[in-house]
């Protein structure tokens, strides 16, 4: 079968039918290097599907006309694309003969990966980066545990290369979509003890290393032990440690074939006893490594190269096995190109060499996208240079909201503490803006003006080398693309589709800077008003309680009602739910009269308990709400925050009660419900007179799990899909629908975990209120959980 190919006998001429990654360890294997058995689908295959897609004409594929429709014309493209290619049958002739294809007795594995090899046909004028690194981060791989239902996953596999942003990228480097050719690795997945990359280049030797798999490497999730030295002091290696909390394993057959018609996931996430990572191999498998290198480095005639490797138990217990999973070519000499014919138009282009960083920080993904900018380091701050400069990536040992706030030029993010639900990765979310927290030592290893590349989708932020940033077409390009504002418009089709959901879809909201581009128009309301981060905006740089002290109520009230009304005017009727202030002390040390931080904010002198120590800043407050209300305004209602005790609500609603904002029809009082009290509480809190309850799952996961929700170093801890959270969760949607209460969710766990959507559909809830960038998926989401599409 000439479209599945040994790696061992490939050959120049087969270079654009596989793709450059496979011809380079088909180019290593022949040389008697380790190479990861394993065969190559040759790119005929995609090419065939590509042409059974309903919707796409290949007499007219031009790239340009998708891309630059604008987001929401790619997005449309790319969903009903990878809808039709997720629907290709399978059951082709050609697949007639797989069985027969099964591999040879030294290839038998329990689990196996398919990886994407590329080779583009693009314009010889138009610059692109290699192909073999084209796809690196784009297309994941995927594992499966049977190698007879391969086939059947295909499409699933390719269809990843119909996304929004991997449409984009092609774009920027052929003209057509069928100018790609997208061969696909069939390799084992190996039972790793440790893998991870190794550079060479001028001499100097890079390796990187995590425990088990490399998926905790290529996902961010962990960072490597490094290694930097040359052949010359190679003896005398030392490593820096890393930090992994957890580690990817291959599992046994019987723990994931339990019967022969069940399979399940082959690939095991195991907790570390220990999460400081040590030096994961000894002197003399080090110098094997760099011995193998080096003769890939000879067998590809290049000035460097990159390899992805793992060590495996071998034969020999006492001797572990190094393998070759990935070689890509790492210097200047022009790249290997198959034979083509010139044509009267060709003119020879010249290859950059591919831009490479000098520092690598890793940390917590909590705004995703992709940026290149400069970095403005500074330990506090007081000391950032106004005004920033254009494209500033600001790096902070951490970023409370009040600063965030100032921050109009900053493009990127990068702090030293935070986690994934810390308020500044909240508010990065909402306003678009790449974001990587939890970076230790980030200010010592970044510098003021240091060019940089984030990576808010897997936490990594590099520092480029000079010679790196004199060519970054391809990395602006596609920062300029994942930047761009998150689609804000459902096509007419899904608009009729959504139109009759049993569960609403809102909007979470901070600020009134992005209120012109939120989707008034289909989302149900607003599900959250943040008043912290609103008032934010009217504070002339003052504490609200500096306002408060100096007499000035009246006017914090009036300023407060500028801000909320042209919210309550672009809803029309639709709810909008406003929650009162949540202040804690150590997050707006930047405003003038701060009072001073608690011990322990997170359990300090906050939300409604505050309000009856001091309830001045509640009545500023309740005092705006009646004032719009008189206007005219129907539609408000009010959360109360972290609410610990049914005596806590009825005080608050006493004072609602006395500016007569309970007299409006429309008006509704509602509690967050992030305190686990509320879970024994739920009955009381209905007797008292609250109408609805608002799951705040990023204070009800860290107080359920004692898990500090800002703490980098408990990020693996901090998991929304515990069974004790998800427990809660149900048990709140479930006794609220029994007592009478609306009951929403506002907090990120649909957004970071959308899975978890069907759960809460499924449990009954009222609406679910995300950022407006995760409307989108929240609806497509809530439509299959409605329809029973798991």
């Amino acid at each position: 079968m000439t479209w599945l190919r040994q790696l061992d006998d490939l050959g120049i001429a087969d270079l654009r039918a596989v793709g450059q990654k496979a011809y380079y360890l088909s180019c290593l294997k022949q040389q008697g290097l380790p190479v990861a058995q394993g065969r190559v689908l040759t790119a005929a295959t995609w090419h065939r599907s590509l042409e059974q897609l309903a919707g796409l004409d290949l007499a007219d594929d031009r790239l340009a006309a998708v891309c630059q429709g604008g987001y929401a014309v790619l997005q449309q493209c790319s969903q009903r694309w990878q809808q039709a290619m997720g629907a290709t049958p399978t059951a082709q002739a050609d697949w007639a003969d797989w069985a027969n294809s099964a591999p040879e007795q030294d290839m038998v594995a329990t689990a196996w990966m398919l990886r994407s090899s590329l080779w583009v046909d693009g314009p010889s004028e138009r610059w692109s980066v290699p192909p073999s690194l084209l796809g690196s981060g784009l297309l994941p791989a995927q594992v499966e545990a049977d190698y007879a239902l391969l086939p059947q996953v295909l499409p699933q596999f390719w269809s990843q290369a119909l996304t929004a942003r991997c449409l984009a990228v092609w774009q920027l480097h052929c003209e057509r979509l069928r100018d790609l050719s997208l061969a696909t690795l069939i390799m084992p997945v190996y039972p790793a003890i440790a893998s991870g990359t190794l550079t060479l280049e001028r001499g100097q030797i890079t390796v990187t290393a995590v425990a088990g798999l490399g998926f905790a490497l290529s996902q961010g999730e962990a960072r490597p032990a490094c290694c930097r030295t040359s052949r010359s002091t190679l003896a005398t290696a030392t490593w820096e440690p890393g930090f992994q909390e957890r580690v990817y394993q291959l599992l046994p057959p019987s723990k994931y074939h339990p019967n022969p018609a069940a399979t399940a996931q082959p690939i095991a996430l195991l907790e570390r006893d220990c999460p400081e990572l040590p030096p994961p191999l000894n002197t003399a498998q080090l110098a094997r490594l760099v011995g193998l290198a080096e003769q890939a480095q000879a067998a590809l005639g290049r000035g460097g190269i990159r390899l992805e490797w793992l060590l495996h138990p071998g034969p020999n217990p006492a001797q572990p096995a190094l393998v070759i999973t990935e070689a890509t070519p790492w210097g200047d000499p022009a790249p290997v190109t198959p034979a083509r014919p010139p044509t009267p138009s060709a003119r020879p282009s010249a290859q950059p060499p591919l831009p490479s960083a000098s520092t690598v920080v890793r940390g917590i993904g909590a705004a995703g996208g992709r940026i290149q900018g400069v970095a403005v380091v500074a330990n506090h701050p007081q000391d950032l240079p106004e005004p920033l400069p254009v494209g500033a990536i600001v790096v902070l040992p951490d970023l409370q909201p009040d600063v965030f706030m100032q921050l109009e030029a900053v493009t990127g993010i990068v702090t030293e503490r935070g986690g994934a639900t810390c308020h500044a990765a909240i508010l990065a979310r909402e306003v678009g803006i790449p974001a990587v927290v939890g970076a230790p030592q980030a200010t010592q290893l970044l510098e003021t003006g240091m060019v940089l590349w984030l990576d808010g989708d897997r936490g990594v932020v590099y520092g480029l080398t000079e010679e790196a940033t004199n060519h970054q077409q391809f990395a602006t390009a596609l920062a300029q693309f994942q930047t761009l504002a998150p689609p804000l418009e459902l096509s007419p089709q899904h608009r009729v589709r959504y139109q009759h959901l049993r569960t609403q879809v809102m909007i979470n909201l901070s600020q009134t800077r992005q209120l012109d581009t939120l989707p008034m128009d289909y989302a149900q309301g607003i599900g959250l008003l943040r008043s912290e981060w609103l008032l934010l905006e009217v504070l002339d740089g003052r504490h609200p309680w500096d306002w408060v002290n100096q007499g000035q109520e009246a006017e914090l009230q009036s300023r407060l009602v500028q801000q909320l009304e042209p919210i309550a005017q672009a809803l029309g009727p639709k709810p909008l739910r406003y929650r009162s202030l949540d202040l804690r002390s150590h997050e707006w040390q930047a405003l003038q009269g701060s009072p001073s931080v608690e011990p322990n904010p997170m359990l300090g002198l906050r939300g409604t308990l505050s309000y009856e120590v001091d309830d001045r800043l509640f009545l500023v407050e309740l005092g705006a709400l009646a004032t719009l209300q008189r206007a005219g305004y129907t539609n408000l209602q009010l959360i109360l925050p972290f609410v610990r005790t049914v005596e806590e609500a009825i005080a608050c609603r006493q004072r609602v009660e006395r500016t007569g904002l309970l007299d409006a029809e429309g008006f509704a009082l509602w509690i967050m419900a992030e305190v686990p009290s509320v879970l024994f509480l739920l009955p009381a809190y209905a007797q008292a007179g609250i109408q609805g309850i608002a799951i705040g799952s990023n204070d009800l996961t860290q107080l359920l799990l004692a898990v500090d929700r800002d703490q980098p170093t408990m990020a693996s801890a901090y998991d929304e899909r515990h069974p004790v959270v998800r427990l809660a969760m149900a048990h709140l949607v479930q006794e609220a629908r029994r007592y009478g209460l609306i009951c929403s969710i506002c907090g990120q766990a649909p957004v970071r975990h959308p899975e978890l959507i069907a759960d809460l559909v499924d449990w009954g809830i009222d609406s679910i209120s995300v950022e407006a960038a995760a409307l989108p998926f929240t609806f497509e989401a809530v439509w299959q959980a409605e329809q029973g599409e798991r």
